[in-house]
């Protein structure tokens, strides 16, 4: 997977995504009031995995992202959660934080060293939640499990998303929510006009898709490099 930024673009030509300043604003709210609402012993670790993932330029969502994931798992009560692509499990842990004790986070990616990673930080971070570490491909972890999950985030390799995000629906319940990351892809899907590589298209597909559904709405929230969160309904 290609490392991200976690504000702004790859290219003046294309548009911003959240305006660094904005960010800044919210981040600097949280600081100063001592991230409320989030289990003490998690917070060094955040901090320790935002600073890892910067020297070693490895991709992570962030945390304006990583709020909305916790906010999002909490609001639904999620108590089974599966995170695809889950890397050094820094989705997992926002994920675990908002659903609380007694939830399930299922981390699913197919390298080892990512996942003793996770398993590391989700331990020092010390959550009530429990976790399940996968060594497996996001497809075949969705095979093997027929669900149901109240909540799914996606964030693996790009040109997967349109295939990985058909099952994840299809194992959501009733008033489920499935997230992905990358939903506007360094906003590359915004530039029409253009010829798109490879995996922009997929992206674009995914996106396309999700809102088409007539089960589904769907919503990209500009945060990171746009968050999609689809609701299943009823």
């Amino acid at each position: 997977m290609s490392p991200l930024p976690i504000l702004g673009v790859v290219s003046s030509k294309l548009p911003t995504i959240t305006d660094p300043r904005i960010a800044r604003y919210m981040l600097d709210i949280v600081d100063a009031t001592g991230n409320q609402g989030l289990p003490a012993g998690m917070v060094p670790v955040l901090l320790e995995m935002e600073a890892q993932a910067e020297r070693s330029h490895f991709p992570i969502v962030g945390p304006l992202v990583g709020r909305t994931l916790c906010m999002n798992a909490g609001l639904v009560g999620a108590r089974r959660i599966l995170d695809l692509g889950c890397g050094v499990g820094y989705s997992s842990l926002w994920l675990a934080a908002g659903a609380g004790a007694g939830a399930k986070v299922v981390c699913v990616d197919p390298n080892p060293q990512n996942l003793a990673r996770a398993r590391k930080f989700h331990a020092d971070a010390g959550l009530p939640a429990e976790f399940e570490y996968r060594e497996m491909e996001a497809m075949d972890a969705l095979e093997l499990d027929p669900g149901p999950f109240d909540v799914v985030m996606n964030d693996v390799d790009k040109e997967l998303y349109p295939r990985v995000s058909r099952l994840a629906i299809e194992r959501l319940r009733s008033g489920g929510i499935y997230m992905a990351a990358s939903a506007l892809w360094y906003g590359k899907v915004c530039v029409y006009g253009t010829t798109w590589d490879a995996w922009t298209a997929s992206v674009h597909q995914h996106n396309d898709w999700l809102f088409a559904q007539p089960n589904l709405f769907s919503q990209i929230i500009d945060q990171g490099e746009g968050l999609m969160v689809t609701v299943r309904r009823a």
